[in-house]
């Protein structure tokens, strides 16, 4: 019985998945040297599954023409929560860009990127704080550097806090050259609003050059309340489900626990039926 009990138990646990999340596709990246000398990597992540993802983080390798490793580095996508579909940059610092006696900057051939770290939320209703709104009244150059400004207004009905914003900017191709980020104002009350300006992380005028478009992402500490959001049923796996294999297993348990406590019943019911019945008590002894 025991047995029969712990199989049942065990079915009705689901499965956690630890697999790492690859979900996460580098779209474009380009690569300058900053005023301070350093090799800089710029580009810009997709989430491409179907879930929430967050502390999404990278490695990123740097080759020569002939495969030859120069110097590697790691960093974080700019963005707290990454939705489905949802793009965010990232900024990648290799250093100084003259690594032993190496002109560095003369040798990159390519940049590899590796996803490390993507883990999904435990539910799909964790996510920022959504009624934060930017528009846009300027864009151009500002002292040296791209700068885009405006207003963010919280149209919801939550205080939101820690609010900043994160730039990301293209050149006509397309291609990441150049991104930024800005804390705004730490609160920021309903129906109001406050302005930001957010401008590129290095003052480099080749890069202002090359701009020609950009997006803006807006974060916040604050989430989304419970009330406002749909929750998810069970944990979220690779790809956003279960595979196939976890119900198998929940089916085959379940008949096996039933067929163990059938059996169990029975040896029970045999063992009572093939008892011999109790024996009368002996008679008293005789009067002297």
């Amino acid at each position: 019985m025991f047995v029969a009990i712990m199989c049942l138990g065990l079915v009705s646990i689901p499965k956690a998945f630890s697999q790492a999340n690859t979900n996460v596709t580098v779209l474009s990246y380009s690569w300058y040297i900053n005023p301070a000398g350093h090799l800089v990597a710029v580009g810009e992540v997709q989430n491409t599954g179907n879930y929430v993802l967050q502390s999404v983080s990278l490695n990123a390798a740097v080759y020569t023409t002939n495969e030859t490793e120069l110097v590697s580095s790691s960093a974080m996508a700019i963005v707290n929560y990454l939705l489905p579909q949802q793009k965010a940059p990232f900024y990648v610092d290799f250093g100084s860009s003259n690594t032993t006696g190496i002109d560095v900057a003369s040798s990159v051939g390519s940049i590899e990127f590796t996803i490390t770290n993507a883990p999904p939320t435990n539910s799909n209703s964790i996510r920022e704080y959504a009624d934060l709104n930017a528009s846009v009244d300027y864009n151009g150059s500002l002292d040296g550097a791209f700068a885009v400004g405006g207003l963010i207004r919280n149209t919801g009905d939550q205080t939101a806090n820690n609010i900043g914003i994160v730039g990301t900017y293209y050149n006509s191709s397309g291609s990441v050259v150049a991104v930024g980020f800005n804390n705004v104002t730490s609160s920021l009350i309903p129906e109001n609003a406050t302005s930001f300006l957010v401008t590129e992380l290095e003052a480099t005028p080749s890069i202002v050059a090359q701009i020609s478009k950009f997006s803006l992402l807006v974060q916040t500490s604050t989430l989304e309340s419970t009330s406002s959001t749909s929750t998810s049923t069970g944990a979220p796996g690779t790809g956003g489900s279960f595979p196939i294999i976890y119900y198998y297993v929940i089916g085959v348990g379940t008949v096996v626990a039933v067929i163990v406590i059938a059996i169990t019943l029975l040896m029970f019911r045999k063992r009572k039926v093939a008892s011999p019945p109790p024996m009368p008590p002996p008679p008293p002894p005789p009067p002297e």
